[in-house]
């Protein structure tokens, strides 16, 4: 099975296609299975690679080292072991903060940045849906996810999770919901109980998103109500960025609407070889 070493972990990857090289950096709590619409689309033209985060899929998950930092390292230490000298990334959620952390320090290993409902170091939305976790007695805010698994397991928590993430989908579409709840399930839910959960060094990407120089394309869905307003700001500061919204889509934009994601990825991707 394809693993690479990243310190003292293995980084569990896929990859598919030939010519230039494309790496996808999925969500919180799910996996490369998330880019599924994405692979065999790209693949016949790309080298298309999909790798596990640290504590998720089939990648090693210790007991800590959850910081972005931690992340961004695995993602050198893949770019290094494959000999990708510069490629294009793409992340998703999670994927798509570690992706523009990554741009910030290495941007002279991307060709292009594409960030979609993207989250950012230093951003705090000022809607959110996600009452979670609850305590024993039903009651939002009064528990940490930490204290929660620690007190009930980590199943609770990533039952309580996927209810709170998927309610959306429940009546929208059940068969997205099925989908990644069956992804989620296979979470081994590490990140939550890692005791430097909260004490890690703490950094504004926003403001740092600045310095990035590279072809950035931002996607978003318009039902996407917490990291809306991320991707307009970040196609604010961001010198050479378009964004996208993609109407009646939402977090999942990649999966919800996976033509038009498609769509737009491709024309971005073929408008700057244009520019070589």
């Amino acid at each position: 099975m394809p693993y690479i070493n990243s310190g003292d972990i293995r980084i569990y990857y896929e990859e598919k296609g030939a010519g230039e090289p494309l790496v996808f950096l999925h969500g919180f709590s799910l996996d490369r299975r998330m880019w599924r619409g994405q692979i065999d689309y790209f693949s016949k033209k790309y080298r298309v690679i999909t790798p596990d985060a640290r504590g998720h899929g089939q990648s090693d998950a210790p007991d800590s080292g959850y910081s972005r930092e931690n992340r961004v390292s695995d993602l050198l230490a893949l770019a290094d072991k494959l000999k990708l000298e510069r490629f294009h990334l793409i992340g998703l959620s999670m994927g798509g903060g570690d992706a523009l952390r990554f741009a910030i320090d290495f941007q002279e290993r991307l060709k292009t940045l594409t960030l979609a409902g993207s989250t950012a170091a230093g951003w705090k939305p000022t809607v959110q849906f996600r009452n979670f976790p609850l305590d024993e007695k039903g009651r939002f805010g009064q528990l940490r996810t930490g204290d929660l698994a620690r007190q009930k397991g980590i199943d609770e928590v990533k039952r309580q999770w996927i209810d709170v993430t998927m309610a959306n989908y429940e009546k929208r579409n059940p068969e997205l919901k099925k989908f990644l709840t069956e992804i989620m399930l296979d979470f081994s839910g590490k990140p939550w109980t890692d005791p430097k959960a909260g004490k890690y060094e703490k950094r504004d990407d926003v403001r740092l998103a600045a310095r990035i120089r590279i072809p950035t394309l931002i996607i978003v869905g318009q039902r996407d109500i917490e990291y809306r307003p991320l991707a307009v700001k970040l196609n604010e500061i961001i010198l050479d960025s378009r964004l996208e919204i993609i109407k009646n889509a939402g977090h999942m934009v990649n999966l919800e609407a996976p033509e038009i994601f498609n769509k737009h990825l491709e024309d971005f991707l073929l408008e700057n070889e244009s520019k070589k």
